[in-house]
């Protein structure tokens, strides 16, 4: 068996170049395992938070604060020098400026109220019937992002140890036909062996407090144990999520590719 020293994609015996891409292949044991930093559990590529403590893979994107701008950032808007409050702008008129403001503040409100009450003036609101939609705040997007990400680890987890109770336990129990999930999820393991799984969330949408949509690419990379070869597939997903307890599980999932 040969291994890509960059991606640890796994290959046969009889490749040379990584299929994915292009490096030169080397036998496994010379290709050294990746560790987790705080507990030494080895780690996969693709994987963004560690099996066994829950902690971010060093070198994964990580959600930083926006740094504050400073002033040598600000390259068009320079501050403005400061004035002494005992000396005030005056216009040319010899006026302070702030008076000329105020006088022009109340010709404006003035002309909005004498203004006359025609028909054409309506109150600006929404057609009765028209839904009010409003998008959720920044913070509960960067939240459900990290839920998801932590749902779809859970997978990846459960189908490289093959373990059917962390598998199941990322779906609701109102899903529909778990059993046969259960049952079809058996039969693969049973045919196949997981040697990598990687995954791609994407198109994340939230509607109501508890419940989102959001995309699953799925790129495993399986051992056939009855042609003794290795195979690439690819799954494109489409999945209903629910908050149950504090946890987000899947309560409806819908195939959109395969291959």
């Amino acid at each position: 068996m040969t291994v890509c020293p960059k991606c640890h994609t796994v290959h046969g015996d009889e490749h040379r170049f990584c299929q994915r891409c292009g490096n030169p292949l080397v036998p496994e044991e010379n290709v050294p395992p990746n560790y987790c930093s705080n507990c030494g559990t080895p780690y996969f590529p693709g994987q963004h938070f560690c099996t066994e403590c829950g902690q971010r893979i060093k070198g994964t994107a990580e959600s930083r604060p926006p740094r504050r701008p400073t002033v040598q950032d600000d390259l068009f808007y320079q501050p403005r020098p400061s004035r002494s409050r005992s000396q005030p702008t005056l216009t040319k008129k010899g006026f302070p400026k702030w008076t000329v403001g105020l006088v022009g503040l109340i010709i404006v409100a003035g002309a909005y109220f004498l203004w006359p009450q025609t028909s054409n003036r309506t109150p600006m609101v929404a057609s009765p019937g028209t839904p009010v939609v409003s998008s959720p705040p920044v913070g509960r997007i960067d939240t459900l992002q990290r839920e998801v990400e932590r749902l779809a680890e859970k997978i990846r987890s459960a189908h490289m140890n093959k373990d059917m109770n962390l598998f199941i336990s990322c779906y609701s129990p109102s899903y529909p036909d778990l059993g046969k999930l259960e049952r079809e999820t058996y039969e693969t393991w049973k045919n196949f062996d997981f040697r990598t799984v990687s995954y791609n969330i994407s198109n994340i949408r939230q509607f109501g407090p508890r419940h989102a949509t959001a995309d699953l690419v799925w790129n495993f990379q399986l051992y056939n144990n009855q042609t003794k070869a290795y195979e690439l597939h690819r799954a494109v997903v489409n999945v209903t999520l629910e908050e149950i307890g504090g946890i987000w599980k899947i309560r409806e999932s819908k195939d959109m590719g395969y291959s």
